[in-house]
């Protein structure tokens, strides 16, 4: 079972863990359930792109036939699928920061997820998982969530078993 890292961040302070396909499935599976709707799309950075699918109706990523396949529902009725070689996944993400909305102007904790591709040479793409009702403008959020935090978790390396520490850690402590 390949495992891969998965940042965690919550207004600033970040974590990072080992993640493989199914916790990621169950994690996506149970935001989509508990959080409808769900916004879905790819943000594409060195293009300064957001491409939007529609809301979310299921995501799976099956480690054993390789893919990673995401439904969406798009504007027009239609059902859009994409899927994504599993191989090529690099690193998950969650994000939570506190937001303020509204008249009230009360804080809330707003998540989006994300899952990104690009392993090797090929162009890095991401995938985003974010409410649609909870703020007026989610795909805002989706940009600068990823602007923020977007690198956290990207230094990890995992080896199924054990988490692993580089061997020139001295040197890296060092230099920072």
């Amino acid at each position: 079972m390949r495992v891969f890292p998965h940042g965690n961040v919550v207004n600033f302070e970040a974590s990072v863990r080992e993640m493989t396909a199914p916790e990621l499935e169950r994690l996506i599976t149970d935001v989509l359930a508990v959080r409808p709707p769900v916004l879905t799309g790819i943000l594409d950075m060195k293009k300064e792109a957001v491409y939007l699918y529609g809301t979310a109706e299921s995501f799976r990523a099956d480690e054993e036939n390789g893919v990673v396949i995401v439904t969406a529902r798009t504007a027009e009725g239609e059902t859009h699928r994409e899927t994504y070689p599993f191989d090529d996944l690099i690193i998950s993400h969650e994000m939570h920061f506190d937001v303020v909305e509204g008249e009230e102007g009360e804080a809330f904790r707003y998540p989006v997820y994300y899952v990104t591709f690009g392993a090797g040479e090929k162009e890095e793409i991401t995938l985003f998982f974010a409410g649609r009702d909870r703020v007026s403008e989610p795909l805002h959020y989706v940009v600068e969530y990823w602007s923020q935090a977007g690198e956290s978790g990207r230094d990890a390396q995992f080896h199924p078993g054990s988490c692993s520490i580089p061997l020139d850690f001295k040197a890296c402590l060092n230099n920072e």
